[in-house]
């Protein structure tokens, strides 16, 4: 019974609503008081799954809310992207050189520091 698809659990809610009906003609037709009606315990079973039904269609609902939401964000940000233009690329190896060579640079400088000492 755990379904996540609205249809569904909407059809449930409408054949516990028609079971629930069908109870209490039963009980009316066995000329059952309208307060023993309240307290039955298969009518009051079938009162928690309509219950339960609603909550699990408004949780449906909710849920479905949440991804329309983020589908419209998506297509902001991707419709802002590509207004704005590429990114700019990463630096290359060539450009990433000059930062090696002043390296070079001071491992020559402490080599004649020790050769002078």
């Amino acid at each position: 019974m755990a379904s996540n698809v609205k249809q569904t659990r909407e059809a449930q809610k409408e054949k516990f609503l028609k079971l629930l009906a069908q109870r209490k003609a039963q009980l009316l037709a066995q000329g059952v008081a309208k307060e023993r009606i309240a307290k039955d315990n298969v009518a009051k079973h079938l009162l928690a799954e309509i219950k339960r039904t609603s909550q699990a269609i408004a949780s449906i609902t909710a849920r479905q809310q949440v991804i329309e939401k983020a589908k419209v964000q998506k297509q902001e940000r991707a419709a802002q992207a590509a207004a704005e233009g590429p990114k700019a690329k990463k630096k290359t190896q060539a450009e990433k050189a000059p930062a090696k060579a002043g390296k070079k640079e001071k491992k020559e400088k402490k080599e004649k520091k020790q050769e002078e000492a």
